[in-house]
């Protein structure tokens, strides 16, 4: 029989039992409900009957008394009535008891009660006859000789029918509680043989169940725990035996799955060549004091190749140069596919010359031509090579290593790199810093410093370059070469650019008002320039400031020009048209200068600091500088010496007629409130 005949058949025997339990309990309980209703309803009855004969018995009685008491007719007219209709309630009461409403042995006592009754009445009424003939002393003689004795005999009557009604009542309650009890006792019993029944029946078929589950879950344990060589019980017709020919099945399925999975865990399914993972892992099982060698590649002329000839051939491309990879190898040397074009080879030796031998004959059999479908592709590749134990003695880190040096073999374009042969990482502190700049500006830790900028020609200050700066709470003030480049490398300085004109346009503008004549110079970097946002921001903040557009400058570094020159220059024309003065900075460093200068429209040119620095003395430099301050002439721009610090050298610059020269020889950056104060201190001096 199957697990479902079982289990069908146990809970219908269960349910049947259940079924008559119940059944007998509600129609045991339906006659005693009714009985007990019954009881309670016919014995109050009789009860209030009884006592109404007494309490009525009792008003007449008490009535006569009154009567007797009474000596005036007219007053006992009305107690009269009063006592006549006792009488009748006691009758009525009287009669309704003897209706069936009394048991066999109660029908003697109401026999007495109800003799005393007639007895009582004959008495009663020739008492209040003799009470309106003879007078009240007459009758109360009488009352007391016979009256009074019969009345008592028939309240002693009546008190002992109600004690035997009572005691009659009170057996039939016994009884019914005897019969509650047995009706307990039924169900009770029927509930221990269902119970009973119950537990039979859930051993025999749990033992038929039980059983072939613990095979199952042994053979289940057995799957997980990687065994799939586990026999499964068979020869059953059951369910169970379905369940064990499906792990079974379930078995097969896993294994080859799982043999699948780890194929592609470990393989890279291009190139059929280990991948990341499985490199990762023989990095970490090398032993801490092994010699090894991981070289990482990038293919050069991939992406074009890809793009013009579609992913098909790219991937058959890669294939074909991890295979060329795998042959020139040897043998206890492992290569893998990271990703992408990036390939990696981790040499069983770490010998210097040995890995640049291997490397020299890899990349000259790497470069060989090769065809597909017909088409001559040239590849190159760059390496970055890291040594361990020397350069790193973990995997993390010996990757990381090869990474930055494979960045340099591209930078020098030298084909191969060595991270040994590269300057230190960052340090930690400088990539914490990327992480907190973001808070800073959310908590105002930056500032603007401004350093002035000197009109040699009429000895006076002119302007002043706004140069931010940084309060970190930990680390005291920043400067901007520890932060800004990781700024414009990562983004963030199209945040803070915003930040630095909304401070400096407020400055300039309380200056304005306050009537100092001063151009406020800001840089921009090249992602600020090529913000589509740049020119309307500007706008805006001339706007709501109320600056005059010409008391703001921009300075642009040459490098900004060179991403995307057509953008670039048509916000740098749209901002001169607001009437802004704009200021190319760093001049001379750049590759570009003197094909945009013709065309960009800017005011002015900042010499670089490095051909300003001993112009006095360096004739290279002042050779340069002259040149520079001719062309500006000609062309009609100002020219801004930066980085003048000594007295000599900014003799020099007013000697050439240079315009305007800023550097630590004019002051050094101050924050606002100090250089208002230089301000002021300089124009008492000159006064």
């Amino acid at each position: 029989m199957s697990i479902r005949a079982r289990l069908a058949l146990a809970f219908a025997l269960l349910l049947g039992l259940m079924f008559a339990v119940a059944a007998v309990t509600l129609a045991r309980l339906d006659g005693l409900t009714a009985k007990s209703r019954e009881l309670v309803d016919h014995q109050a009855r009789r009860v209030r009957l009884a006592q109404q004969v007494n309490q009525q018995a009792q008003a007449a009685a008490i009535g006569l008394l009154k009567l007797l008491q009474t000596p005036r007719r007219e007053d006992r007219v009305p107690l009269y009535a009063a006592m006549d209709a006792n009488l009748a309630a006691s009758d009525r009461a009287v009669r309704e008891l003897g209706d069936g409403l009394l048991a066999p042995g109660e029908r003697p006592a109401m026999a007495r009660v109800a003799e005393m009754r007639q007895r009582y009445g004959e008495l009663f009424q020739t008492t209040v006859e003799m009470i309106e003939i003879d007078g009240t002393a007459a009758a109360r003689t009488h009352f007391e000789a016979r009256t009074g004795k019969v009345l008592n005999t028939l309240l002693f009557e009546i008190e002992a029918l109600e004690a035997g009604i009572q005691a009659r009542m009170q057996n039939e309650l016994e009884a019914l509680s005897a019969a509650t009890g047995d009706a307990r006792r039924i169900v009770l019993l029927l509930a221990g043989i269902a119970l009973a029944l119950g537990s039979l029946l859930a051993w025999a078929i749990g033992r038929g169940i039980v059983t072939p589950l613990r095979e199952a879950v042994t053979l289940a344990g057995a799957i997980a725990g990687g065994d799939y060589r586990a026999a499964v019980p068979c020869c059953r017709k059951d369910e169970v035996g379905e369940l064990l020919r499906s792990l079974g099945t379930m078995r097969d399925s896993i294994a080859s799955r799982e043999a699948r999975i780890l194929r592609l865990a470990y393989e890279d399914t291009l190139t059929g060549l280990p991948n990341r993972t499985r490199l990762m892992e023989r990095l970490e099982a090398l032993p801490r004091t092994a010699s090894r060698a991981l070289a990482i590649l990038d293919i050069q002329r991939f992406a074009p190749i890809n793009h013009a000839l579609g992913h098909a051939v790219g991937d058959r491309l890669l294939s074909e140069l991890g295979a060329r990879l795998q042959r020139n190898v040897g043998a206890d040397d492992t290569v893998a596919r990271l990703w992408g074009d990036k390939f990696a080879v981790l040499f069983s030796a770490a010998d210097r010359s040995g890995v640049e031998a291997k490397l020299n004959e890899l990349l000259a059999r790497l470069r060989q031509p090769l065809s597909i479908d017909g088409q001559r592709l040239d590849v190159d590749a760059s390496v970055g090579v890291a040594l361990h134990p020397a350069d790193a003695a973990d995997a993390v880190s010996l990757m990381r290593r090869a990474s930055l040096a494979l960045d340099a073999a591209k930078g020098c374009q030298c084909g191969y790199a060595f991270a040994a042969d590269m300057a230190a990482e960052p340090a930690p502190e400088q990539l914490s810093l990327i992480g907190e700049m973001r808070e800073a500006l959310a908590g105002d830790q930056f500032l603007l410093h401004y350093q002035p900028k000197l009109d040699l020609a009429g000895d006076r200050v002119a302007g002043a370059e706004a140069l931010i700066r940084w309060h970190h709470p930990r680390l005291g003030m920043v400067p901007p070469g520890r932060f800004i480049p990781f700024a414009e490398r990562t983004g963030f300085i199209r945040e803070i650019t915003p930040w630095a004109l909304r401070r400096a346009v407020a400055d300039a503008a309380a200056w304005q008002d306050a009537g100092l004549d001063i151009v406020v110079a800001v840089n921009l970097s090249t992602r600020d320039l090529l913000n589509r946002d740049l020119v309307a921001e500007v706008s805006r903040l001339l706007a709501e400031s109320g600056l005059a557009p010409h008391r703001l400058c921009l300075e642009i570094t040459e490098s900004a020009l060179m991403d995307d020159p057509e953008l670039a220059l048509r916000h740098l024309h749209e901002l001169a048209a607001l009437g802004l003065k704009l200021s190319i900075d760093d001049y001379g460093t750049g590759q570009a200068s003197l094909a945009y200068v013709k065309t960009l429209s800017v005011h002015e040119l900042k010499i670089d600091r490095a051909f300003v620095a001993g112009v006095d003395s360096a004739p290279r430099n002042a050779a340069i500088v002259r040149s520079t301050l001719l062309l500006c002439r000609e062309l009609g721009l100002s020219v801004v010496a930066e980085g003048a610090e000594t007295p000599a050298e900014i003799d020099w610059l007013r000697a050439n007629r240079c315009d305007l020269v800023q550097g630590y020889g004019i002051a050094r950056p101050m924050p606002p409130d100090d250089f208002v104060a230089w301000m002021e201190d300089r124009q008492r001096v000159a006064a």
